[in-house]
């Protein structure tokens, strides 16, 4: 019997962070199914581990309980512009269009640039490129589109100038593709004449569409479209009148609002953060991106003296579509509900249940306006689950195997996102023209890594957090990434204690500087990963908390680079990449950075000789015995692993920091992470197993501050080894205990 990894009920929620009695909408897609049952659940342990935690979910009465009916709902991938229909449109007859164009899948089927109808019983027109990657014309009226194309394939990853005109009266067709001249090596100039219908009137009450073309309208009348472009699109510009080749210089011009005949002139160097471009042809035709595109990357202009797009715009007039980019799915809500006022701060998800497939819906309660506060918070790291959802990389990257050290059993998970590609890309992917994704989005369905019963990592590994201090008796609150990054210092101020997951790695730069105030306020935190505050990220500007912005700039441990000039967010304008880079080292805030990275076996630690005298610190080991801790754990059989972090004092380490222990029994499998390496020479890396270690640390600050990190992601898979009895769930509760009591720090 074939395996069936299928899933046949998918769903997101338009919220991600939400408190008692305010509202949540979810959004649930079934195939094969007509109806499917509701349950809110609290999520104590996500997933289930060989002699580590259990898997754990505790149901809860709402007024939502019970069986709704259900549809398939679609999803419509690829980005796009779309310019909203108006009457000087519909008054266009002969045209010109023209722009700087940079194909990076030529000959991958027919994309579309430019077009308004054009399909059946739409008479319309799109410039596109053909099969063979050759700029065409095709103009309809209403019967089947003629075509006239080039026939020269253009190049790929290069700009080049393309019109496309029709002249009504005669049918006249003329295209021209004039490769830059930097390119002329690999010759793909055309100019050519054809015919088309004459006299077309060009269907009214239609939008102008960039980069797809709409052949019609969905049942619940969202467009259907189709012939995405993958590649750059800069200064687009039409024209009434089918202009001679001497005219268009003129339209083309950075400042066209005093070009004759001019209809549209886009302008996608403005507006930048938005998905808004403005036309400055004086008509008014401003348009909007769906699905967002990549911005503030270099157009036709940029000669490599400008790097950020906030100093020179002009260098940054290009959009990059791809057909695999994805914002909002645009689902419709099936079920909404009040979260109830008694219902206690926790992670929550939606069980969705439709026959044999269950899907859940993660989300937090926050807890009440007024309401009583918790001694100590868990810190969601939402961003970094946005980071890594849905992504592929076992499945797509080349070498998997050979850099994990063993053999990969894919899951059901996996596999299923390997078909279904129009669920989204994570930041770790890159899109099929081989160009790394910026931007993620939880507005869809989240399979992998956001999501109760996968594997351990991301939002699961961080429930075994959440597991130990149910377990324990802890009482606790729950606030997120993005709530951290609205309200800044406000979100954490009132707990003695933020205890973090297994991996913070994605930080804004408000999160940085809300936890930084908050331990000037004499905040503690428990920092319970690896790898965290690692690279700095954005949040969308208009609609915080549903997309980030990763730029994966210079250096750093990454499944891709980002191109020269493309080092800023487009959201913020703030460089990217490590915050290391940027005079930020993770060490100058939590008191250790990544060291070294490695994915097949884990290690333990060490106890450093003579913490145990030390009266700073013999209290975090009351319990502990011997000087080996953690040689065990449900994530590479040990508590120290994955992904390591360091003290190192010339990157901003306290002086005072006390090394409480340090790992070992690492493989030779792990390496320093890249931006560890300054030289990559025998001379300069010979040390490199110094550097490989994780370093379990504790200090204080003279605000009243306190810090405990354990430097390692795998610390967290190993609390719940024996039923929560063993030293690592010890040491971790000696310290909370401590953190949580009003009394000042030793």
């Amino acid at each position: 019997m074939a395996f069936d990894y299928r899933r046949r009920i998918l769903g997101y929620a338009d919220r991600i962070s939400v408190r008692p009695g305010h509202d949540i909408a979810f959004k649930i897609g079934l195939e094969g199914h007509e109806r499917f049952d509701f349950k809110v659940v609290r999520v104590v342990c996500g997933v289930e581990t060989p002699q580590g935690a259990p898997y754990r979910e505790v149901e809860i009465e709402t007024a939502a309980d019970g069986s709704h009916p259900g549809r398939v709902q679609r999803i419509d991938a690829g980005s796009y512009g779309v310019v909203p229909k108006a009457p000087v449109l519909d008054r266009l007859s002969s045209f010109t269009f023209q722009a700087f164009v940079m194909p990076t899948l030529p000959g991958d089927g027919r994309q579309a640039l430019f077009g308004r109808g054009s399909g059946p019983g739409r008479p319309g027109f799109s410039a596109i490129l053909d099969e063979d990657g050759a700029l065409a014309l095709m103009v309809s009226d209403g019967g089947k589109p003629v075509t006239v194309s080039t026939g020269a394939p253009m190049l790929a990853w290069k700009w080049a100038f393309v019109s496309a005109s029709y002249d009504a009266e005669t049918g006249d067709v003329e295209l021209r593709q004039e490769p830059d001249e930097r390119y002329v090596s690999a010759d793909s100039f055309a100019h050519v004449v054809g015919k088309a219908p004459r006299g077309v009137v060009f269907a009214a009450e239609h939008d102008l569409h960039i980069a797809a073309w709409q052949t019609g309208r969905h049942e619940d009348g969202r467009p259907r479209m189709t012939g995405h472009f993958n590649g750059r699109i800069d200064s687009p510009r039409l024209a009434s009148g089918a202009l001679a080749h001497r005219d268009m210089p003129r339209l083309a011009r950075l400042d066209p609002a005093r070009a004759d005949r001019l209809v549209g002139a886009w302008d996608f160097s403005r507006d930048i953060p938005t998905d808004a471009f403005p036309d400055r042809s004086g008509n008014n035709l401003h348009g909007r991106l769906v699905n967002l595109p990549t911005r503030a990357v270099p157009g036709y202009l940029w000669d490599g003296s400008c790097h950020d797009w906030t100093r020179g715009p002009e260098h940054y007039g290009a959009v990059h579509f791809h057909d695999d980019d994805l914002y909002d799915a645009g689902w419709d809500t099936t079920v909404a509900m009040t979260v109830p006022e008694t219902l206690k701060s926790g992670v929550y998800a939606a069980r969705c249940r439709a026959g044999g497939d269950e899907f859940h819906i993660p989300f937090y309660v926050r807890p009440a306006p007024g309401a009583p506060r918790a001694k100590v918070a868990f810190l969601g790291s939402t961003a970094t689950y946005l980071a890594y959802a849905n992504n592929h990389w076992q499945i797509d990257e080349e070498k998997a195997e050979v850099k994990r050290g063993r053999i990969i059993a894919y899951t059901a998970d996996e596999l299923f996102l390997n078909e279904r590609r129009d669920l989204g890309l994570s930041t770790y992917d890159t899109h099929r023209d081989g160009s790394g994704v910026v931007y993620s989005s939880r507005l869809r369905p989240i399979v992998l890594n956001f999501n109760p019963k996968s594997t351990v990592w991301s939002f699961n590994a961080d429930t075994h957090v959440t597991g130990w201090l149910e377990h324990e008796g802890f009482d606790f609150d729950v606030v997120t990434d993005e709530d951290v990054h609205e309200e800044g210092v406000a979100a954490l101020q009132d707990y003695n204690v933020i205890v973090t997951g297994a991996h913070p790695e994605y930080w804004t730069t408000a999160m940085w500087d809300a936890l930084a105030a908050y331990f000037d306020r004499g905040g503690r935190m428990m920092y319970l990963g690896g790898n965290g505050f690692y690279w700095r990220i954005a949040y969308h500007p208009e609609r915080p908390g549903t997309a980030i912005e990763v730029r994966r700039a210079e250096s750093g441990a990454r499944f891709w680079a980002s191109r020269p000039g493309e080092y800023h967010h487009s959201f913020t304008g703030e460089l990217g990449g490590l915050w290391k880079r940027i005079g930020r080292p993770p060490q100058s805030l939590v008191g250790v950075g990544t060291f070294a990275t490695g994915f097949d076996r884990c290690g333990w630690y060490v106890k450093e000789p003579g913490v145990d005298e030390n009266p700073r610190a013999a209290w975090i080991f009351e319990g502990v015995e011997g000087d080996i801790i953690g040689d065990f754990g449900a994530l590479g059989g040990g508590a120290a692993g994955i992904e390591l972090d360091g003290v190192d004092e010339a990157l901003g380490s306290p002086p005072d920091v006390i090394v409480l222990a340090r790992s070992d029994g690492h493989s030779a499998y792990y390496m320093q992470s890249p931006d560890e390496i300054v030289f990559n020479h025998a001379a300069v890396t010979g040390d490199a197993n110094r550097r490989v270690r994780a370093d379990m640390i504790y200090y204080t600050l003279p605000s009243g501050a306190g810090v405990f990190a354990t430097g390692s992601i795998s610390w967290a898979a190993s609390l719940g080894w024996n039923g929560y009895d063993n030293d690592v769930a010890r040491i971790a509760g000696n310290v909370l205990r401590r953190f949580a009591d009003d009394e000042a720090l030793p």
